[in-house]
């Protein structure tokens, strides 16, 4: 159960999965930055024209009409 060996063993593989993933985590890191200034890049030679949405918004009636409809219906409902 305490074999030195076993130790070693398991030290050296706890630091080979460890440094394999912060070597991927470094690559993923710099490779994000690099899509990042390539899109920029892109943005400044052909840039993109984003249409103006016509956004209607809607204004609310102050006419309660339907409003007393409905209850007055329900009223005479029982």
């Amino acid at each position: 159960m305490l074999n030195p060996e076993l130790w070693i063993q398991g030290g050296t593989t706890l630091a080979v999965g460890m440094g394999i993933v912060f070597s991927f985590l470094v690559i993923l890191v710099f490779a994000i930055m690099i899509m990042a200034n390539a899109v920029a890049w892109l943005n400044k030679v052909c840039p993109v024209a984003i249409a103006d949405a016509k956004t209607s918004k809607k204004v609310a009636k102050s006419d309660d009409s339907e409003i007393a409809l409905v209850v007055a219906m329900a009223v005479a409902r029982g």
